[in-house]
């Protein structure tokens, strides 16, 4: 007989925990969770991909003893689209790049690791690596398997956005994790003490300053795109396939996009989309506590936009860092 139980998306609640855990340990009760205002999200079950081996000449058919799971190179995937408040913010920017303050600054010296070289070592302290927490999502309530618990976790991406015609002008914010510690389905022993995210979101219609090398621009959406690439390293064992750790391969990239009501701004700034290599500022600023502010911008290949009633500007752009100590992207929220 079929099973009857299900589970309501809507009964999900999602949690971040942070602290002083060692990397692969789960944050414990004692750590700071906080439940966000998650609008949507998905996270990977503790399953492989099927890797399959040669087959002998002569033999038409793949045999079952050909087959393997793979598990000691997968990356498990989590994301989460989250209302644009504080907290959203800056627990995505401490998971990304290191830095959950009021005030988050990313450079090219930015490490997650706290320590050099930009590895991320099994067993070591690490105040930047997450747990995340899916409460009922699991798939067997009945043998008490109801949560579902992503250890180990570093933040790949984040994409901030806001859209005059979306969302009330809400910003949203769409952040993706991995991790090389297997998911778990169990009843988590933590937290007993939740702080749940009441902040408001930013809006765009709160906008006080949008220009780019200092001329204002009329938005009618913007978004920014921080990532970078994580690496894990090997396996431990043939049990649990922890990894040794994570590396960072490569730098972080900042990108992003304007859309703005084509005029007399958006034609003083045209020089800088072609043979212009000179960085221009970007700054956002809300009335409301809320700040972007990349000092080196350079803009993509910009085009008009004919698709509503009046013709707009999509401008793409790149933040870069004038030096190696230099700031790529600050960001100010509260």
């Amino acid at each position: 007989m079929a099973e009857t139980n299900f589970q309501p998306k809507s009964n999900i609640q999602v949690g971040i925990g942070n602290g002083s855990a060692n990397l692969g340990t789960g944050h414990a009760n004692s750590d700071t969770w906080n439940f966000l205002q998650v609008t949507d999200f998905t996270f990977d079950q503790s399953s492989a991909p099927i890797e399959v081996a040669p087959s002998k000449n002569s033999v038409l058919g793949q045999l079952e003893s050909q087959g393997h799971h793979r598990r000691d190179n997968i990356m498990y995937e989590a994301s989460l689209t989250m209302r644009g408040t504080p907290t959203a913010v800056l627990k995505s920017c401490l998971a990304l790049f290191g830095d959950g303050a009021s005030e988050c600054s990313l450079t090219p010296a930015s490490n997650t690791n706290n320590a050099s070289g930009g590895k991320m070592i099994h067993g070591a302290a690490n105040v930047n690596a997450v747990t995340l927490l899916f409460e009922n999502a699991g798939s067997n309530l009945a043998d008490s398997l109801v949560d579902v618990s992503m250890v180990g976790c570093f933040a790949t991406s984040m994409t901030m956005r806001q859209d005059v015609g979306a969302n009330g002008g809400e910003m949203v914010v769409e952040t993706s994790f991995v991790t090389g510690y297997q998911p778990v389905e169990s009843a988590y022993a933590a937290p007993s003490s939740k702080t749940l995210d009441t902040g408001a979101p930013k809006n765009i219609f709160d906008l006080a300053t949008s220009t780019l090398d200092a001329e204002a621009l009329v938005l009618n959406s913007w978004e920014i795109t921080i990532s970078r690439p994580l690496a894990r390293i090997g396996f431990q064992d043939a049990t649990n396939y922890q990894p040794f750790g994570y590396a960072q391969t490569g730098p972080y990239e900042v990108t992003g996009q304007l859309v703005a009501k084509r005029d007399d701004s958006v034609h003083d700034f045209a020089a800088h989309s072609s043979g212009d290599s000179t960085g221009i500022v970007l700054a956002l600023a809300n009335s409301s506590g809320f700040t972007i502010d990349c000092q080196d911008v350079m803009i993509d290949n910009t085009k008009p936009d004919m698709g509503g009633d009046y013709l707009l500007q999509t401008i793409p752009f790149r933040a870069f860092a004038a030096s190696e100590t230099a700031e790529i992207i600050g960001i100010t929220i509260s």
